[in-house]
């Protein structure tokens, strides 16, 4: 096997829909207005989805409602002990109490005692708090688990899908939706399992000590399930309005960075601060709108509990003078009805919290059930498969297994020409030029051949690794020359030294040689290798103690920000032959198996366009170009390769065959009498 054909890619097709399927309706109108309209619901399958599917939250989650549970605990005993100190430990007047101390006729023993009683769980309530910190953090994994496949999932979008989120939506997606998510709409809940724990405390104490006291208990939780039906609809429509000013005024910013050049040449700069003042106004409009509705809601729970306390506080003489309550009693439960307000106040702020996630919820769900190409994909790859496997009834003979064009249709924008369709096959290992006009359809027709518009009938063996070079010069700006050229990164943990001196003999052999550019390449080259060496280092950090990961990405994270530096305009020293040439250079270091290049000559001077068709012809004839010499045994492993170019009207002397695209659409398909000058290498069954 070829060494690129020891590793396999795995595709897994999930049409299960994020939260749940229960909303598919909703999604289908792939509409955030119709996902807050399910609102809770929603919600409810966010927080099962993470509960079942997120990795470790299951036993977390249960572990965490288990050991909330230790604090109320220690709750209720201290409002029970605050009662014993007043009633009996410090009621000396009463000679009763004696029998009630815990050390019989010692009160300072028992003072002491309860002094203890109340300090020693604390250290058990630490040493759980740490662990909850340490081992039972959550929103990390769930954050990471979102984050992860939303990203997955926008790099494979359609255009269309593309098209409905734009870069900034997804920022604000990643950096801003996916923490309030997690932290509104799953961490919230086991805070206000502690809250409900700490009532209930409460209402046990109440009921015991005090029962007509207990009132407040069935006062608050009405009152606040009518205020939270009453205005949750309103809320979440100036939630809605907040922050679609806030995307505006994102969106207004991007604009001017992408069109800053256009605006300027026009003298619009002054224009667009304008709209951009008047979208500020408005925002602050929405947001003054969302704080005042949430003054006003805030002071429900506090005037009822003021209103309960002063209540006591006025029947206080009557209830101890007639023996209704003890004084302890009623001391604590006038603390606990102001301690109880403050738990409803914090439980309506949490709801309140809970409903604020539906709103990044909705726009989550929206983006992770957008249209990918890999249903595409797939029905590409089946239809490919098929082809191989039934190309012959004995055992194929891969190299053997022709690209066919079957009935492809040639889209073109020449004027009274109707779109017409042609079939033809390629034999692997060729050259292929195709001649027309502008606007014709060559572009068109190369894109349908691999990647993202690839056409199902157009057929390959599902082996063939097909790359087109984008006509555009394109670059990752954030990362050196050495990672442009052969698209690496720190996730790539091995660093094959003898692929980046290939990258720099290919870089000589495309002229690409002045002494900045091959400098900066073993600069680059040794900057990512001693990156790579230390990453290498933080992996077997991670592997040997793994409580160590946070400060191992913080490090990953430094080392990152420090290649960056100075590498963001050294392609900007290059000319635009110099940065055409350069995506050559980077696909001949991918190695494809089928190279498809648009118009690779035409803007070139008569020496480099030599230079670029003897290449090619090189790259197909030797199945690979700058293969290492000492590597030259895996020649006969090599699976052949093909080119596949596009130029105007000139005929070049590389190509073994020559499709004519004529001003009437028509088609033609020639084979030329090229002299073969490099020998071949015999393919393999």
């Amino acid at each position: 096997l070829e060494p690129r054909l020891h590793v396999s890619r795995v595709l897994i097709i999930d049409d299960d829909q994020f939260p749940s399927n229960d909303f598919e309706e909703a999604i289908a109108e792939k509409s955030e207005a119709a996902l807050l309209e399910v609102g809770f619901s929603l919600l409810w399958a966010f927080v099962c989805f993470c509960f079942s599917h997120v990795p470790t939250i299951k036993w977390k989650s249960i572990l965490y409602l288990v050991l909330a549970n230790l604090g109320n605990a220690y709750y209720l005993a201290t409002i029970f002990m605050r009662v014993y100190l007043i009633d009996t430990v410090l009621n000396v007047k009463d000679s009763e109490t004696e029998k009630k101390l815990w050390i019989p006729g010692d009160r300072t023993g028992t003072a002491m005692a309860l002094g203890l009683a109340w300090v020693l769980p604390n250290v058990v309530l630490l040493a759980v708090d740490f662990f909850e910190m340490a081992v039972l953090e959550m929103g990390f994994n769930i954050r990471y688990h979102l984050r992860v496949n939303l990203f997955r999932k926008y790099l494979r979008y359609t255009d269309e899908s593309r098209a409905l989120v734009p870069v900034q939506a997804l920022k604000i997606s990643i950096m801003e939706d996916i923490p309030d998510l997690v932290s509104q709409g799953y961490l919230i809940l086991f805070e206000l399992w502690a809250m409900l724990g700490k009532i209930a405390m409460v209402a046990i104490f109440i009921l015991q000590e005090l029962p007509r006291s207990a009132v407040p208990l069935v006062v608050y939780p009405v009152l606040i399930i009518v205020h939270l039906i009453r205005t949750h609809r309103t809320r979440m429509e100036l939630m809605a309005k907040e922050g679609d000013g806030k995307s505006a005024t994102i969106e207004c910013l991007m604009q001017a960075n992408h069109g800053y050049k256009l605006l300027k040449a026009y003298g619009k700069l002054t224009t667009d601060v304008r709209h951009f003042e008047i979208l500020l106004h408005n925002q602050r409009k929405f947001v003054m709108d969302l704080k005042s509705f949430n003054f006003w809601n805030a002071q429900l729970i506090p005037w009822i509990t003021t209103l309960v306390i002063g209540f006591y506080i006025g029947a206080s003489y009557h209830l101890v003078s007639s023996g209704h309550v003890s004084l302890g009693a009623l001391v604590q439960t006038i603390n606990v009805v102001k301690d109880l307000g403050d738990r409803f106040s914090t439980l309506v702020s949490g709801v309140e919290e809970l409903s604020k996630a539906v709103s990044p919820l909705s726009s989550i769900t929206f983006q992770f059930n957008l249209e990918t190409e890999t249903l595409h994909r797939a029905d590409v790859f089946a239809t490919k498969k098929n082809y191989a496997l039934n190309f012959s009834s004995a055992a194929p003979n891969f190299d053997n297994i022709p690209i066919v064009f079957q009935n492809v249709k040639i889209d073109h924008s020449l004027p009274d020409v109707h779109n017409v369709e042609f079939s033809t096959h390629i034999l692997q290992g060729t050259v292929i030029q195709i001649i027309g006009p502008h606007d014709s359809g060559k572009g068109q027709l190369l894109k349908k051949i691999c990647g993202p518009g690839a056409a199902e009938n157009i057929l390959m063996s599902p082996h063939l690794f097909a790359l087109q070079v984008p006509h555009e010069p394109l670059f990752l700006e954030s990362h050196g020359l050495f990672e442009n050229l052969h698209l690496v990164s720190a996730a790539d943990r091995h660093c094959d030294v003898k692929s980046a001196e290939r990258g720099l003999r290919i870089l000589k052999r495309l002229k690409l040689d002045k002494d900045w550019i091959i400098r900066q390449h073993e600069v680059d080259a040794s900057s990512f290798t001693g990156r790579i060496h230390s990453l290498q280092e933080l992996d077997r950090c991670k592997t040997t103690l793994h409580t160590l990961h946070v400060s191992c990405c913080d490090d990953e994270e430094q080392i990152d920000v420090e290649a960056e530096e100075g590498y963001q305009a050294w392609f900007s020293q290059m000319s635009g032959s110099e940065k055409w040439r350069f995506q050559l250079a980077r696909a001949f270091v991918a190695d494809p198996h089928v190279l498809i290049v648009h118009r690779p000559v035409d803007e070139l001077d008569d020496d480099l366009k030599e230079v670029i068709l003897s290449l090619l012809r090189e790259f197909v004839d030797k199945r690979g170009l700058e293969i290492d010499e000492d590597a030259r045994w895996t020649l006969r492993q090599r699976r052949p390769r093909t080119v596949i170019f596009s130029t105007g009207s000139i005929k070049t002397s590389i190509a073994d065959y020559i499709w004519r695209i004529s001003e009437e659409g028509v088609t033609s398909v020639e084979k030329t009498h090229r002299p073969k000058t490099l020998k071949r290498v015999p393919s393999l069954g």
